[in-house]
């Protein structure tokens, strides 16, 4: 994995733009440690930080090749889990290869195919390309958005970057939030409104889309979207064939010239992701996380049942993986609240964030890449939300059913400015409007067609955004089989009686596991990722929100109600404040995101434009 960023058509004299490209790509150092380059033409400018996973030696980028005299240059961030087909397509093409990294394949492919080639691609990538002697660039990204890609247009020239946080580095490019920013942060967070950010000017090149740039417009188009048709293989059939695009997905994802190992929870995912693997003969290495002081503290409750360790013990001894428990400390994950952040560059899932961020660190101790089974419950429709009576047929986006608490939130001065409630309407409205819909679907099936699009399209990929950067932080690549897009096209399309099969959620996903994964983790009920229950960590957030309420003049309360903040802080009843948008956001992490949008205005200079 890499960061990647570049810039083109800035009026920069050439010292002071090569000084840019130096400070973007010294800020993603941290997605990339091992080699590091850049490129220059006219008034082009790419850059690339490495983290090297396969072909150590030879993946040096960025990378450039002549095709019937254009020359094409490349900087890549990602994964191809399909490079032995691609290369026997290049051979067809009399194309040879000179090393075994993925870069070489994108490129000569997309030299010889044009923007075509997209659709042979499986695997998670972001890239650029520029082209002599068209001046023209090109931008891409995965289907599903697992890597990121971020751009800012200003006038006719173009900037873009792996992360926001590069594209400051640009004089012209300043942290600018306004009342839209500010309805995608309250009304709809932690999700966003693909392609959009909190920035003003700021944008994303959307999952699944490409974008040409040329005499200073940029172009985009759609080269992936899910599509929705009848499905019609019986139950057996769809077990089967589930169970027969999980055991060729895993083995290809674990292809790689450095240490690999599984993010481990004893949960129905990963324990599969796990099992699968190890099929493979290899011997693994395997992680989990837990907090110091859980084992005291936790009390079994709806959404959080179980703790994993018995579950986990059970796949470790069934599979015989070189298993490590890391244990984090309540004191790091509030300290860590900062660092998070600025891994995101905007307030999202709090000690969400900073907790997997110091689980990956931990990682990077033992290795570089590991494998996760992570958006399982996006495709498989795991979340309460598709179970629940007051959200299965709700009409807004179900991490925001109930819009109070996100509402007294909001300063009052702003609250009719924003009007929340309006925008998430129409929010919703639009993006059911995008939903694709079959008209044999029958009320069920389109209602959780709708709800799985939303939870694909949008909540997950608010979660697969902090993945990527909570991991890249690390310098530590985390790959994801579910989001395999055969796998979650096919999935999209199982009616929802079969879906649910066994009445239980992910059912189908179960039925396909049965032989793999030992009874008790096959019917363990979803427990979401571990948080803290220690008192010590409650106690800290407290304190720092206790510091800011007294500093009555910051600019956090330009936009949060501090009377509000007031009376949460005084409340230690969780139930008298509804979770922000599902079980894992309870009082004390709310209270850490409210601690994250005051760093976040100081951290980035945010300019507030409360006007418009």
């Amino acid at each position: 994995m890499c960061g990647i960023n570049g810039f083109i058509n800035f009026k920069y004299p050439k010292k002071q733009a090569k000084t840019i490209l130096a400070q973007m790509n010294q800020t993603l150092a941290h997605r990339g440690s091992d080699d590091n380059g850049i490129y220059t033409h006219c008034q082009c400018y790419l850059g690339q930080q490495r983290l090297s996973i396969i072909d150590l030696k030879n993946g040096h980028q960025p990378m450039s090749y002549t095709y019937h005299g254009h020359t094409y240059t490349i900087v890549y961030n990602g994964e191809l889990y399909n490079s032995a087909t691609l290369r026997q397509r290049l051979k067809q093409h009399h194309i040879r290869l000179h090393t075994t990294c993925d870069t070489e394949i994108i490129l000569k492919l997309f030299a010889v195919e044009g923007p075509e080639a997209l659709r042979l691609f499986n695997g998670i990538f972001a890239f650029a390309i520029y082209e002599t002697p068209t001046n023209r660039l090109f931008l891409a990204r995965d289907p599903l958005g697992v890597k990121p890609l971020f751009y800012s247009q200003q006038n006719k020239a173009l900037a873009f970057a792996s992360e926001i946080k590069a594209l400051f580095c640009h004089p012209r490019i300043t942290p600018h939030v306004n009342l839209g920013g500010l309805r995608e942060l309250f009304g709809i967070g932690p999700a966003r409104t693909p392609g959009k950010t909190v920035y003003t000017k700021i944008n994303e090149i959307k999952p699944g889309e490409y974008a040409w740039w040329q005499d200073g417009k940029l172009f985009t188009k759609t080269y992936f979207k899910l599509t929705s048709r009848p499905h019609t293989d019986d139950t057996a059939t769809t077990i089967q064939t589930i169970q027969t695009m999980l055991q060729r997905i895993v083995p290809q994802q674990l292809v790689s010239d450095v240490q690999i190992g599984l993010m481990l929870s004893g949960g129905l995912d990963s324990s599969a992701v796990t099992a699968l693997a190890a099929r493979t003969g290899q011997k693994l290495k395997t992680f989990s996380v837990d907090y110091d002081g859980n084992a005291d503290n936790f009390q079994p409750t709806d959404f959080s049942p179980s703790r994993d360790n018995y579950y986990i013990d059970l796949m470790v001894k069934q599979y015989r993986t070189d298993h490590s428990y890391k244990i984090l400390q309540s004191a790091d994950l509030c300290a860590t609240l900062r660092e998070a952040l600025i891994a995101r560059d905007y307030p999202a899932m709090a000690d969400i964030d900073s907790s997997l961020l110091l689980f990956c660190r931990a990682l990077k101790q033992d290795i570089t890449v590991c494998l996760s089974g992570e958006f399982a419950d996006e495709i498989f429709c795991g979340y309460p939300w598709f179970y629940r009576n007051d959200t299965a047929n709700a009409t807004t986006f179900p991490w925001a059913i109930d819009l109070s608490m996100r509402e007294n939130t909001i300063a009052r001065p702003l609250r009719t400015k924003l009007n929340i409630q309006d925008f998430v309407n129409k929010t919703y409205n639009k993006a059911v409007a995008e939903v694709p819909l079959s008209p044999t679907d029958s009320p069920a099936d389109r209602q959780m067609k709708i709800y799985s699009y939303l939870t694909i399209r949008w909540f997950g990929l608010n979660l697969l955004e902090r993945a990527d950067r909570m991991a890249m932080r690390c310098g530590l690549e985390v790959r994801v089989p579910f989001t395999d897009i055969n796998l979650v096209q096919y999935v999209y399309n199982i009616p929802w009686t079969m879906k649910n099969y066994g009445n239980q959620e992910k059912g189908i996903l179960r039925a396909a596991l049965k032989d793999i994964l030992p009874a008790p983790i096959l019917t363990r009920k979803k427990c979401p990722y571990p948080k803290t229950v220690d008192p010590v960590y409650t106690a800290l957030i407290e304190l720092q929100i206790q510091k800011l309420i007294a500093d009555t003049n910051h600019p956090v309360w330009q936009i949060v109600e501090r009377d509000f903040i007031i009376k949460v802080l005084a409340n230690h009843r969780p139930e008298q404040t509804r979770p922000w948008f599902g079980q894992l956001m309870q009082r004390p992490q709310y209270l850490a995101f409210i601690y994250q949008i005051a760093m976040w205005l100081d951290e980035y200079k945010v300019i507030l434009d409360l006007a418009k």
